[in-house]
């Protein structure tokens, strides 16, 4: 099956059990998930206007702050300034803006003034003495005898109504200034629908029985939404008390809860007719350029072409891809490069390793046979290298080992001269096309040029510097030979070199079959 053909597969069966599973799940989980979340709002909401109420309170206390830091400077000025007016000036000042009234008492609060603040109107009158005294009583108990004592709160007056209050109090050093001073406003419908206001809200001051009322009616408790768009809500006091019924006008709701409703059959239809286009879209200008894409890869995987690169016109995601597959290729060439060099050389010494021996072998074999050309194996041991380590350390060891290789590629220098390294201390080399003669000319100059570096090998019990042992065999490959016949002569000569004393080159003698 097609890329196509699936994708038109998985859109259909999609697109039906999308509509069945979206229609339940729209009933039973986005629904009451979106209630969730419009709860959660609604609940944050009514918190923001807390926080209003609770600001405004906090900003009437600093108000009183201010008039009593400013009342402590201007009694230290005492003698100097008559400053008792003055403070009379500033508690009109500070208490009159913003407020209903304000109150001027003693210290005790058995003898007050109540003043008209800038709220105040012929509608709304000064509060009655029985308020004012609960409120005083409120206050006193709050205030300690500091000077400069603060407090602020709500209170719900039965006479006067819910209250936001500020008071303080001083320690004055004349008795003709009032040492408790409290500053009122009245939450009112005007307050509350103010304060609603500027936090983009519609909020409305109620009573209880309003409130008992209405949520009754519309079948809703606090801080639930009702089909009417309306929560109530309750306003408490540090100390728990009910302060104020509040009900607030919320914004319809955002979403239908309608099973199929117009808008869902309509979103349904152009789902569809949008699912017909994208199939088709995407099968021009995404699927047929993959699959020449795919085309491409193949055949670059087939023939190793690494070279080979992808080409799409486009400078979009896919061609983006594409650049980096052309990277990639770019990498794995470089890559492949470096191991097919890597694969073939000694880590250490540079020189060919044990692989490319063996294939060099392999093949210089198989055409030294079949052209009739004779092939020559040197083998080379370091003589008592494991002593030179254990005396100078691997570090030693590996210069010389390293020394050593450089000496072999200076002496054998033949585009045909295979040198290799096959083992910790062993050097080997092949000699294609070249005479007994001259292979054994160019061994005895590689064991020459060793001697004449002396490089001093105090752990040698028979010379005082490094040297090297060597074995040569040489052959024309015939029908029963192999490989392995002239290596392993070659081998038997470097051992017989070892036992005649080291530092020497002993070459096979074909005739006899032994090394002379």
């Amino acid at each position: 099956m097609t890329l196509t053909s699936k994708a038109t597969l998985i859109v259909a069966s999609t697109m039906l059990f999308s509509i069945i599973a979206g229609l339940l799940a729209r009933e039973f989980i986005l629904n009451p998930h979106l209630l969730k979340i419009e709860h959660a709002a609604d609940t944050r909401d009514i918190r923001r206007f807390e926080q209003a109420v609770e600001r405004y309170r906090e900003n009437l206390e600093g108000r009183i702050k201010r008039i009593f830091s400013a009342a402590g400077l201007l009694q230290t000025l005492e003698g100097q300034v008559n400053w008792s007016p003055i403070m009379l000036k500033m508690a009109r000042i500070g208490g009159y803006e913003e407020l209903d009234y304000f109150i001027l008492a003693n210290d005790s609060g058995s003898q007050f003034t109540v003043h008209a603040g800038q709220l105040l109107d012929d509608v709304n009158t000064l509060p009655s003495n029985a308020a004012i005294e609960q409120l005083l009583d409120t206050v006193t108990a709050q205030l300690s005898s500091r000077h400069g004592s603060t407090t602020s709160g709500l209170l719900l007056s039965p006479e006067d109504g819910p209250l936001v209050y500020a008071a303080g109090r001083a320690n004055w050093s004349t008795d003709k200034l009032p040492a408790t001073y409290i500053a009122v406003r009245r939450m009112n419908t005007e307050m509350i629908a103010g304060l609603g206001e500027r936090l983009g809200l519609t909020v409305s001051a109620i009573s209880h029985q309003e409130s008992q009322q209405q949520r009754q009616r519309q079948q809703v408790e606090l801080g639930q939404r009702s089909d009417h768009d309306t929560l109530f809500s309750l306003l408490k006091n540090a100390d728990g008390e009910v302060v104020l019924h509040m009900r607030f006008d919320t914004a319809p709701r955002a979403f239908d809860d309608e099973i199929f409703s117009p808008t869902i059959t309509a979103s349904l239809g152009f789902a569809a007719m949008a699912w017909a286009i994208v199939l088709e879209l995407m099968r021009r200008y995404i699927v047929q350029p993959i699959e020449q894409l795919s085309l491409t890869m193949r055949r670059i995987r087939q023939s190793s072409n690494y070279g080979e690169r992808l080409t799409y016109p486009a400078r979009d995601e896919l061609g983006k891809l594409v650049d980096e597959c052309n990277e990639l290729l770019t990498h794995v060439a470089d890559h492949t490069r470096q191991l097919e060099v890597y694969s073939y050389k000694d880590a250490l010494t540079g020189i060919g390793n044990r692989r490319l021996f063996q294939e060099r072998l392999d093949f210089q074999w198989r055409l030294a046979r079949r052209k009739a050309m004779s092939l020559s194996a040197v083998v080379f041991d370091l003589d008592y290298f494991k002593q030179y380590n254990d005396r100078y350390g691997h570090d030693g060891g590996d210069t010389v080992l390293r020394e050593f290789a450089q000496i072999m590629e200076e002496v054998f220098t033949r585009d045909t001269d295979v040198v290799c390294r096959t083992g910790g201390e062993e050097f080997i080399v092949l000699l294609l096309d070249t005479d007994i003669e001259n292979a054994q000319r160019l061994a005895e100059r590689t064991l020459e040029k060793l001697r004449i570096r002396a490089i001093p090998h105090a752990a040698s019990p028979q010379r005082s510097y490094v040297s090297v042992s060597a074995g040569l065999a040489h052959l024309i490959p015939q029908h029963d030979d192999t490989p392995e016949t002239l290596i392993r002569q070659a081998d038997r000569s470097l051992y017989r070199a070892k036992q005649l004393g080291r530092d020497q080159l002993v070459v096979h003698d074909t005739v006899a079959n032994q090394p002379s």
